[in-house]
């Protein structure tokens, strides 16, 4: 710019020097012309000149703009101070930093430094650090130093160079200035986050641990080394080997390193065990480990971190518990008992496994709500329990014991419950424990053993029956044999029709229920069990309901449903009969009134053995047949009554009170059993249970052409009383068959023994006087081993059947005898 000055003053001379030279003694050898083309000259040159300086000054200004772009960007404000005239610049940014307006100018550099506010100690460190910078101590001048602006403290972060002559005098000083608050208060942040955490560290009873994957490095604090049993040493070791320096317990090792893996390998969300290390004192204690990993961008762990906290004390209390609860569990398991324990002001309950196994439970709980919301308590030993429970709870007292019923998959078992209560200083109840003890097979056996003396007295009773039976059967089926017998021979003789023949008819509806009170009679006793044979209950128990309805009163409303399709029972069809006219009929007459009467049969299978209000019933397949009536009920207190002999709440006339025994003899002879469900002014329903025997095979109707005759064999007819002689004679001879009678077994044992091959079977009495039809049967086998015989009586009972076929009877009959019944019996004793 200098230079563009000095050509701008020297153009005007050049024309001036050009006129003079005109104008001069050497104006001859100037022309016009020569003028001329020095004033050319000297405009060419300034002009030349003044585009040139054009050119740099905008060159100056382009510079200059870059610079303060450059400046701008870094966010940095600059200074530029000249000694000489005590010159000094500040940029608008550095003016910003320091807290001075955009206008304000400064005399010099003193001036700067008075008008800083800034604290004194930070004034003589910058004042300190510029002088030494002069003085050539420093090769560049840095400096941190605080300013106050508007009541905040600003940190300043200043860097200068001083530009020196030769002779090394300052003689220009440039230098940038950045505010590094934020820095300032993040790393006074770092630093007191640091301090805390190293008090944290210091103060706590855990350790920290760091491990850098990066930099190959593990940090230990030293509570870490205390902890993990190792010797005091470095914070900072080696990353390689440093497992291994663990003094881990070997079983733990594994399980360690599988918990680190899962951890760094993404399946954890943490790094979390239990381990044993070794102490100096060469014992393991449990130390709980925690760490979490610190991950790139990539997802590749760099770092892992931590604590290490001890927990032996809690981990050997936890054992100790442990064992403890098992040494319990054990002794409960021995016992066969589970027990609970109910805390009461947090409302959490504990069940032991017996306890859920016990009471058939498939899921948990935790609180007494979800207890009753679940129980398989029966419903009325439930209300029992808590009742006392609650008055327990209210009172002063500490135990309660019941026996009560649980319903547990379908299956009625007894539980004995003994429970203890804890109060507090106030008396009220804040724990209730107790115990559960499957008492079924006693309570069982204690139902077997009260039902064993009840058929015990009632064996008692029935053997005093039995004997009465036994003493006039025999008696009385003679009587009605000889009635029965010559009835059914007057029967044959007379026109149909006629009044004979009615008057014959009633002599027989007499004798037949003559016998039928006679079966009736030794059925109670147990002696009229005859051959068993498959017995088809369904039609058996529809030929009873068939007579029921004819004498059913109008009253009284049948609902039947027979639904045991071919369905058998092994015994006897008269028994099956006589149990369902029995339960039929005392159904009935409970209905003085009216009502509905139902009787149900159907087959259904058991799973498992369970006692029944009579006898018990074992796992398989049943006939179960149900009557029910709504008439006047059973009073609980004679419950137990009902099927002793004789024993009726009927009016005196009503009934025998045989009726019930009957059908207890029956069904028990059967081995079947019974059960009883009454309520009173509600009604009745009994329940038998026979033991399916199969399918029972087709019934096949007989007409009086169906009666197997015989062929002239000869028949040595043996019985005490002549009428009955002379009536089975007749009937043999009726038959085909060559009949001979004896009255006297001793005649007739001298007959046989005169000529035994005189007879082709032997049909004979039981009871007689002198010697008796097995004495006979004894004597005949003797002399002719292979004769077919047959035995008659009126009492089969005590074991006849059996004694007979001992002594060798082919068959027993049982009197009264119809024509059909000794045809049929003395036809398969030939067979045989």
């Amino acid at each position: 710019m200098r230079d563009a000055a000095l050509r701008y003053a020297l153009a005007p001379a050049c024309v001036l020097l050009a006129a003079l030279a005109y104008f001069s003694l050497a104006q001859p050898a100037l022309s016009l012309a020569g003028l001329f083309v020095f004033a050319v000259i000297g405009a060419a040159w300034l002009g030349w000149s003044s585009f040139r300086y054009r050119r740099i000054e905008a060159a100056l200004r382009e510079s200059a703009r870059r610079y303060e772009f450059a400046i701008n960007a870094i966010d940095e404000g600059f200074w530029d101070w000249v000694p000489d005239g005590d010159r000094l610049y500040l940029s608008p940014r550095a003016l910003e930093i320091l807290g001075f307006p955009q206008d304000t100018t400064f005399a010099g550099r003193a001036s700067l430094y008075q008008r800083l506010a800034m604290p004194p100690e930070d004034r003589q460190a910058l004042q300190q650090a510029v002088a030494e910078h002069f003085a050539g101590k420093n090769a560049r001048m840095e400096v941190g130093f605080r300013v106050i602006v508007d009541g905040d403290v600003r940190w300043i972060h200043a860097r200068g160079l001083a530009t020196r002559d030769s002779s090394g005098k300052v003689i220009r000083w440039n230098g940038a200035a950045s505010d590094v608050t934020a820095q300032r208060r993040t790393e006074e942040a770092l630093h007191e986050s640091k301090d805390r955490f190293a008090l944290a560290v210091a103060g706590s009873s855990d350790g920290v641990w760091d491990i850098d994957f990066v930099g190959r490095t593990v940090f230990f604090s030293p509570r870490t080394r205390e902890l993990c049993g190792l010797p005091p040493g470095p914070d900072v070791v080696p990353l390689d080997g440093w497992f291994e320096a663990l003094p881990l317990h070997p079983e733990d090792r594994a399980r360690r390193f599988e918990a680190v893996e899962a951890h760094l390998s993404g399946k954890a969300p943490a790094y979390n065990g239990e381990f044993r290390l070794r102490q100096p004192d060469g014992v393991y204690r449990w130390r709980h480990v925690h760490g979490l990993c610190v991950r790139d961008a990539a997802g590749k762990p760099v770092r892992l971190a931590g604590s290490v906290s001890d927990v032996d004390d809690r981990r050997r209390a936890e054992d100790a518990l442990r064992e403890s609860e098992e040494r319990y569990e054990l002794a409960m398991a021995a016992s066969e008992s589970g027990y609970w324990d109910w805390d009461i002001p947090t409302d959490r309950y504990f069940f032991s496994e017996k306890a859920y196994e016990l009471g058939g439970y498939d899921g948990e709980w935790a609180t007494r709500e979800e207890l009753s919301s679940r129980i398989n308590m029966h419903p009325e030993d439930f209300a029992k329990w808590e009742a006392a429970r609650q008055e327990l709870f209210a009172g002063t007292g500490e135990r309660l014991a019941m026996e009560c019923r649980y319903l547990v998959r379908g299956e009625t078992r007894w539980h004995s419950l003994k429970a203890i209560c804890k109060r507090d200083e106030t008396g009220k109840v804040v724990r209730w424990t107790g115990s559960a003890t499957d008492v079924t097979e006693r309570k069982l056996a204690e139902q077997g053993l009260a039902a064993m003396e009840r058929k015990l007295r009632q064996a008692q009773r029935l053997e005093a029956m039995g004997t009465l039976a036994g003493g006039i059967a025999h008696d009385f089926n003679n009587i009605l044999g000889a009635i029965l017998g010559y009835g059914e021979m007057a029967l044959r003789d007379v026109p149909k029709g006629s009044r004979l023949a009615r008057d014959l008819d009633s002599i027989m509806i007499a004798g037949e229920r003559g016998r039928a009170l006679v079966e009736r009679v030794l059925a109670f006793s147990r002696s009229a069990v005859g051959e068993r044979v498959p017995v088809h209950v369904e039609r058996v128990a529809r030929e009873a309901l068939d007579l029921v309805m004819a004498n059913l009163p109008p009253s009284v409303t049948l609902h039947s449903s027979l639904h045991a399709g071919a369905a058998a029972v092994l015994g006897d069809a008269t028994q099956v009969h006589q149990v369902v006219a029995n339960l039929v009929s005392n159904a009935v007459q409970a209905m003085a009134a009216g009502g509905t009467l139902r009787v149900k049969l159907a087959v259904d299978h058991f799973d498992a053995p369970r006692a029944a209000t009579i006898g018990a019933l074992t796992a398989g397949q049943y006939a179960v047949l149900t009557v029910a009536d709504t008439g006047s009920g059973i009073a609980p207190e004679i419950v137990d009554r009902i099927f002793d002999p004789f024993f009726t709440t009927k009016e005196v006339g009503t009934g025998t009170g045989l009726g019930l025994s009957l059908v207890h003899g029956i069904v028990t002879e059967l081995g079947g059993a019974i059960d009883v469900l009454s309520k009173v002014g509600t009604g009745s329903t009994f329940t038998v249970y026979l033991p399916r025997y199969g399918n029972a095979a087709e019934a096949r109707t007989e007409d009086e052409s169906d009666v197997p005759r015989g062929n002239g064999q000869r028949v040595l007819v043996v019985d005490d009383e002549e009428q009955l002689v002379g009536l089975a004679t007749r009937t043999l001879e009726e038959l085909g068959y060559a009949p001979t009678g004896f009255t006297s077994s001793s005649a007739a044992l001298a007959a046989f023994r005169a000529n035994p091959e005189r007879f082709d079977a032997v049909l004979t009495d039981e009871r007689m006087p002198g010697m008796s039809g097995s004495a006979l049967i004894l004597e005949a086998r003797a002399i002719r081993d292979r004769i077919p015989i047959v035995m008659m009586s009126g009492y089969v009972g005590g074991g006849l059947m059996e004694a007979a076929g001992e002594v060798g009877a082919d068959l027993v009959l049982k009197k009264p005898l119809s024509l059909r019944d000794l045809a049929n019996g003395l036809s398969r004793a030939l067979q045989r």
